[in-house]
């Protein structure tokens, strides 16, 4: 098989142009937003064919454009324009809604459904409940610049947050909803953070193919008197968020 680089009698200076041409062709379109993040590139026959070039040259290209963050490559599903990661710091009183006001973009919470239930052992103990109580189930997605980042299940002691579901849904915040019911000072008391796969339901929530990993954290928050006010079990897309560990001895 004949390469671009064989069949130019400079190859070293013909091969360099090439793929400089379609690195820069393609930033072009991300940067001036033809292509906007997470939209997935045409295949590298298809860009090959349409820049005229071969297949190598065009594999070239997307590594180098993968090296500069613009891209990102996923072996056997094709390449994708790299997404504005979020750096969410796990702090005691950072919240996505106000990082997100930090940054200027625009979130929201869209409350998928929820239910009065009886708790879990797990949520029991997180939100030192009695044995009597129950609690009301929200269910998120967390939406920013229009993507879907996470979904959420969130536990709210009864019969203290009565109402939360449908003031959740009309701030489209969780801490918005908490102020509405009288709670203006929240505190992160502890997260769990691991990593797996997502099921069926969040990936298609996500807009995600089930072989990409999330990362699922497990949080405790308390009011300003040190009483848990809710529970949550959070599956964040590693495509749009990273979490961000402070520490203050240094």
């Amino acid at each position: 098989m004949v390469t671009d680089d064989e069949a130019n009698p400079t190859p070293i200076k013909s091969a360099l142009h090439l793929w400089q041409k379609v690195t820069l062709s393609i930033e072009k379109d991300i940067l001036q937003r033809r292509l906007s993040p997470g939209d997935r590139l045409p295949s590298e026959e298809e860009l090959a064919k349409h820049l005229d070039v071969h297949r190598n040259t065009v594999r070239r290209a997307l590594e180098v454009l993968e090296e500069k963050g613009l891209v990102r490559i996923e072996h056997g599903h094709g390449s994708f324009v790299q997404e504005r990661v979020i750096s969410h710091p796990l702090s005691s009183r950072k919240f996505l809604p106000l990082i997100l006001k930090g940054l200027d973009r625009v979130g929201r919470e869209d409350v998928l459904e929820s239910a009065t239930i009886r708790p879990t052992k797990e949520i029991t103990a997180a939100l030192k409940l009695s044995k009597a109580q129950y609690v009301r189930r929200v269910d998120l997605r967390t939406v920013v610049d229009n993507n879907p980042i996470m979904v959420s299940s969130v536990y709210f002691p009864l019969p203290r947050f009565h109402g939360i579901d449908q003031a959740i849904a009309e701030t489209q915040s969780v801490p918005d909803g908490l102020k509405r019911l009288g709670v203006d000072d929240f505190i992160r008391y502890e997260s769990r953070i691991t990593t797996g796969q997502a099921s069926r339901s969040d990936a298609t929530l996500l807009a995600q193919s089930r072989s990409q990993p999330v990362l699922q954290v497990k949080n405790i928050i308390t009011d300003g008197a040190s009483r848990p006010i809710l529970f949550s079990v959070i599956r964040m897309s590693a495509r749009w968020i990273e979490l961000v560990v402070r520490y203050n001895d240094m």
